[in-house]
């Protein structure tokens, strides 16, 4: 069909296609793919079956998909903006807690937006947090280190487009919860009606403007009286550096 020069043209502009498109999958991959963050010491968790309503108003800040089991021992992914990640994770039940410092990835000065994989793989409990569905686990990252308190959340992701921002929270008694944007909208917040809701309540469904940083307040009212406001800025995004 081919004389022996068509052949050959043929089979070079095969090879030649295949070349490319395996160079091209490799730059995808490369560009697309999140580097990988070291824990800094030990990895730390407990669980406890009675537990009594502690903690802060803000219990987890991450996209939907994350707030499970599965999306935990996958590993959590946040945007570098910082040398250093304190990740919390903890069970609406109150039975499983973990909070860990991760050692982030070098942030090159002009380098482009990097992202970082939060690896869980240090955990013992595996069983226990694979059977934590979507919406079973609050998933927190801040900069810096644990022992340091901070107003700016990371936002935790699995992978995928982030369209909104689910702020878990603790009312502390408070029935009615809402959260306002730098912009002045208002929305309710949703709350959990079925299991154990020890640590968290309530979920906040904010929106994503496309900004890399949003301004967000949480206000909560118990019969009418105002309970503190908590301010966030959600980190959607790395910086560039």
């Amino acid at each position: 069909m081919f004389g022996r020069n068509g052949f050959e043209r043929v089979l070079g502009f095969s090879l030649l296609s295949v070349l490319m498109a395996e160079a091209y999958a490799s730059n995808a991959q490369s560009a697309e793919s999140p580097l990988r963050a070291t824990l800094s010491g030990a990895f730390h968790e407990t669980v406890q079956e009675e537990v009594g309503v502690s903690g802060s108003v803000v219990v987890g800040v991450a996209t939907a998909n994350a707030l499970s089991g599965a999306a935990a021992l996958a590993g959590f992914v946040v945007p570098v903006s910082s040398s250093q990640v304190c990740l919390t994770v903890v069970s609406r039940d109150g039975v499983y807690s973990s909070r860990n410092t991760y050692l982030m990835p070098p942030l090159e000065k002009g380098g482009a937006e990097l992202w970082a994989v939060l690896p869980f793989e240090g955990t013992q409990r595996r069983e226990l947090i694979n059977s934590y569905v979507e919406g079973d686990l609050a998933v927190r990252a801040t900069p810096g280190n644990c022992s340091s308190q901070k107003s700016d959340y990371l936002v935790v992701r699995r992978d995928g487009q982030v369209d909104s921002v689910s702020i878990l929270v603790n009312a502390f008694g408070a029935n009615d919860v809402f959260f306002r944007t730098e912009e002045g909208k208002e929305e309710n917040c949703q709350e959990f009606t079925e299991g154990r809701r020890t640590s968290y309540d309530f979920v906040c469904r904010v929106p994503v403007t496309g900004a890399s940083h949003q301004q967000v307040a949480i206000e909560r009212e118990r019969y009418g009286r105002s309970l503190t406001t908590a301010h966030l800025n959600l980190v959607l995004s790395g910086a560039d550096k």
